[in-house]
């Protein structure tokens, strides 16, 4: 009865593994995640999803390791994976409660767990090798200290047509449209302050480099020709470029490219006349506000009170007090 039930066990055991569904699959076989805690992680099939909890990953481009509370990666796009494709034709991933640790220094981690501020991540992108399009449906990294950003956008890579992706096509990749929120408190100061410093020199003074690249910024944004941007947008950006590096407030830019720009050209640099060229068919729409977002339910209440007021004769006057 013992070697039965031992056997039986097996058999389960081999079953669930042969049945693991693809998310879990690619992340196992792509994706170096390690435990946090013991010496398995642990990896569910959960509603067509794959949730790990508690897991760390190794960037790769640097020492520190990304740890996280869960991990959650929809199978959608996965099922039909060659061993040979490198990229996925679409992905559906959120991680949440992510902080940073050494991986080296046990006692070091222990402090860094207690002071961690943790971020929330989430991707969600689809390839359409037939129109040769890749769409970022979101980009979104969010947490109470830093607060938001989030991204959108549409890239043209007509080297993949009809086919998957892979690094080379990305590579060749023309950027078409981008639209992009911030909800900033502490993330430019927090993440892309320090990333811009650290390529300057560590021993001079950097305010005078950043002084300089808002001044171009705002140079830029003030020869900006209505065909491109109007004057509530051009507003909007220099306001925001005013309370650089450390802004407080909600952007919205929403941008459009016609003919689209190609990232590894932009990455190399530009002539003259080809940037030109590429802002001509530019168009840009922005926004930013830095007062207090009035609450939706307030709004409602306030406005049937004063619906209310005036029906029993108040008047506008004593309704708008």
């Amino acid at each position: 009865m013992k070697k039965i039930a031992l056997m039986l066990g097996a058999a389960m055991v081999l079953a669930s593994s042969a049945q693991a569904g693809p998310a879990c699959e690619y992340l196992r076989n792509h994706v170096a995640l390690q435990p946090q805690f013991g010496d398995e992680l642990q990896m569910l099939d959960q509603d067509g999803a794959c949730l790990v909890q508690n897991g760390q990953w190794s960037a790769g481009f640097s020492s520190m390791l990304l740890a996280f509370d869960e991990l959650v990666l929809r199978d959608e796009g996965l099922a039909k994976l060659s061993e040979q494709q490198a990229i996925p034709d679409s992905m559906d991933l959120r991680v949440s409660g992510i902080y940073v640790l050494t991986g080296r220094l046990p006692g070091q981690d222990y402090v860094m767990r207690l002071q961690a501020k943790p971020m929330d991540f989430s991707l969600k992108y689809k390839w359409d090798s037939a129109s040769a399009q890749l769409n970022l449906e979101q980009l979104r990294l969010r947490s109470t200290y830093l607060r938001e950003v989030r991204v959108q956008a549409q890239f043209g890579i007509k080297a993949a047509a009809g086919r998957s992706l892979g690094p080379d096509e990305l590579e060749q990749a023309e950027l078409k449209s981008l639209n992009l929120y911030l909800d900033n408190q502490n993330l430019i100061q927090t993440m892309v302050m320090p990333a811009l410093v650290l390529n300057m020199s560590m021993y001079e003074d950097p305010r005078p480099a950043v002084e300089k690249a808002l001044l171009a910024a705002r140079t830029s944004v003030q020869l900006m020709p209505d065909s491109v941007a109007d004057r509530d947008s051009r507003n909007a950006l220099l306001a925001f470029i005013a309370q650089l590096p450390a802004p407080e407030g909600r952007l919205s830019l929403e941008m459009n490219m016609d003919p689209s720009w190609p990232a590894a050209r932009l990455e190399s640099g530009l002539s003259v006349d080809q940037m030109r060229k590429l802002m001509s068919g530019l168009k840009v729409k922005a926004r930013f506000d830095t007062g207090q977002e009035v609450p939706s339910a307030y709004v409602w209440l306030r406005d049937h009170l004063r619906y209310g007021l005036k029906l029993f004769g108040l008047g506008k006057a004593d309704a708008s007090n």
